[in-house]
């Protein structure tokens, strides 16, 4: 007999041991279920780009609406934000999963919460589909836009990257997207369906010039219309809505412009290094256009790294077919490589930036043109010696341009 059990010993402790497991995990679904609950709104921003902004400017609707709000953003600086606008960093232990996502909310809902807004930390589709499905059960889905990005995870193809985000559409709710081609729409639609849930298109075009005044100036009008239609779904009128919107923090990784005054020449600096897609870069880069005239020569700094020179050569093909810059400047590593490249990739007259070790805003204007005011823009790839040389130069608190007594810049799409 004591040694039958000997035998079974192990085996029996492994089933009470898979046992335990199995009603930890039956005990922590049926909790998380029932905080679920308890939140009659529960928003789920999914997207190429945008969604930190989005996620921010939907907790401020709802916020200035009177419904108390928690909100999480994911972006380059993950942040829980309370039903009273302070903000929280989230410490991370070890590298990031989607586990984060209820431990958050558990932590973060109290029984008076009636609105979360959530950002989607994954990325590879049936990750996308357990965050929907398990961990969030929206009542509103957003889908920002459909960008070429994370190729690997999503798809190349804009029609596959579409249906792999499409794994957050929510069960008989609907769906929000300020996408504005009809192929993909389509995609979006066919999965919304599929859950018994609705599309609901929004565009640049439902927010007017007057109410895009108040907001920072590279603020995109497709962001707001999304907000605006979630709030008005949940009772928030349209002027409420927009005043709280102004009023939430800008996310710390969004694009911000700097201005630095040198003499009697002005120097305006917009990082849009970690712009990754050239759509979404072109569409920036409309925005700013319009902008810049009258302020500066609008000159382009393609940054490079040795192991991104593909996307590199992207960027100069569309800017070659832009023609919207009045100089191009080529930064980063494999410079001399990457000039021939580029030539042949149709932007023929692009220089190289040389870049002193400790630049001042003189040696930079000083070097991108001939003695006048610049509107200088970065694009392409972020992480390299230059572009941290830029950055450290032309970016701190007190050079924020806040735009006073200026009108606001405006979509060009």
């Amino acid at each position: 007999m004591n040694e039958a059990m000997q035998n079974w010993g192990p085996l029996i402790l492994a089933c009470a041991c898979a046992a335990c497991m199995l009603a930890y995990w039956i005990v922590q679904t049926r909790r998380h279920e029932a905080l679920l609950r308890r939140v009659p709104i529960r928003v789920h921003v999914n997207g190429i780009r945008g969604k930190s902004t989005i996620v921010r400017y939907i907790a401020g609707a709802l916020r200035e609406g009177g419904i108390r709000t928690v909100a999480k953003t994911t972006g380059s600086a993950t942040r829980l934000i309370r039903p009273d606008g302070r903000e929280e960093t989230i410490a991370r232990t070890g590298a990031p999963t989607i586990i984060e996502q209820i431990d958050i909310l558990r932590r973060a809902i109290d029984p008076q919460t009636q609105a979360f807004v959530i950002e989607c930390m994954a990325l590879e589709p049936e990750y996308q589909r357990v965050s929907e499905r398990r961990m969030i059960r929206a009542t509103d889905g957003i889908i920002a836009n459909v960008r070429r990005d994370h190729i690997g995870q999503l798809g190349y193809r804009l029609t596959d990257i579409a249906s792999s985000l499409s794994n957050t559409a929510p069960r008989a709710a609907p769906l929000f997207t300020a996408e504005g081609r009809a192929e993909l729409r389509a995609v979006l639609s066919e999965a919304v369906a599929a859950r018994d849930g609705h599309l609901v298109a929004v565009a640049a075009g439902d927010v007017s010039d007057a109410e895009m005044a108040g907001f920072d100036p590279l603020s995109f009008p497709e962001n707001v219309a999304l907000a605006l239609a979630v709030a008005e779904r949940h009772g928030v009128p349209r002027d409420v809505a927009l005043r709280g919107m102004r009023k939430a923090r800008p996310d710390p990784g969004a694009s911000k412009l700097f201005h630095h005054r040198v003499e009697d020449r002005d120097l305006y600096w917009i990082d849009l290094f970690g712009v990754n897609d050239v759509e979404s870069a072109q569409a920036n880069l409309d925005r700013v256009a319009g902008w810049a005239e009258g302020r500066g020569e609008l000159i382009l700094v393609l940054n490079n790294r040795a192991d991104r020179e593909d996307r590199t050569l992207e960027f100069a093909e569309m800017v070659a077919g832009a023609e919207t810059a009045d100089r191009v400047f080529l930064a980063g590593e494999n410079l001399d490589t990457l000039r021939d490249a580029v030539r042949k990739a149709g932007l023929k007259n692009a220089r190289l930036l040389k870049l002193p070790k400790d630049p001042t805003p003189r040696d930079i204007l000083d070097q991108v043109t001939d003695g006048g005011s610049a509107v200088l823009v970065g694009l392409a790839n972020i992480h390299t010696a230059d572009a941290t040389r830029l950055r450290a130069t032309l970016e701190d608190d007190d050079h924020v341009w806040s735009g006073e007594a200026e009108a606001p810049l405006r979509s060009a799409a």
